[in-house]
């Protein structure tokens, strides 16, 4: 768990919570799940469940790609909170980040184990308040060239 500029990210490890290649939820990760999602539902803020893997291909019927794999584990931790927990799907946002962000060096095992991983980022409250705020009040009056 760490705090970053943008919110607060709980970085969760395949290993605990998949079974490698899968993106189906192991029952044992239920209850710490179930923790994490009683802290973060009274927030009301945007969550973000961004999937990560490490570098290794992956190639299957379900998941042809790193991207699939990484992106079905976000999903399913999505479904989980809105099924079990009424998390409000407007409030969600899935991404499957493959192998293209890695948080350690990709050429160890330990390296890989720390890449593959499924963030859950409760946003901070301006991420959403800027945009709204920028928008304009009045409709914007679009002026056409002159004629040539």
């Amino acid at each position: 768990v760490e705090i970053t500029r943008r919110g607060l990210v709980v970085s969760l490890n395949e290993a605990g919570f998949f079974d490698s290649g899968s993106a189906v939820l192991k029952p044992a990760a239920h209850e710490l799940l179930t923790k994490i999602a009683e802290a973060l539902l009274p927030f009301g803020n945007q969550i973000s469940f961004e999937g990560h893997t490490d570098n290794i291909p992956m190639r299957s019927s379900s998941f042809p790609s790193n991207w699939e794999l990484s992106s079905g584990r976000a999903t399913s931790l999505a479904h989980y909170f809105i099924d079990q927990h009424n998390f409000t799907p407007e409030k969600l946002s899935i991404t499957g980040y493959g192998e293209y962000r890695p948080v350690a060096d990709n050429s160890t095992e330990e390296g890989r184990k720390q890449n593959r991983r499924v963030d859950i980022v409760l946003q901070g409250a301006t991420d959403g308040a800027v945009e709204e705020e920028s928008q304009p009040t009045e409709p914007v009056k679009v002026v056409p060239p002159p004629p040539l």
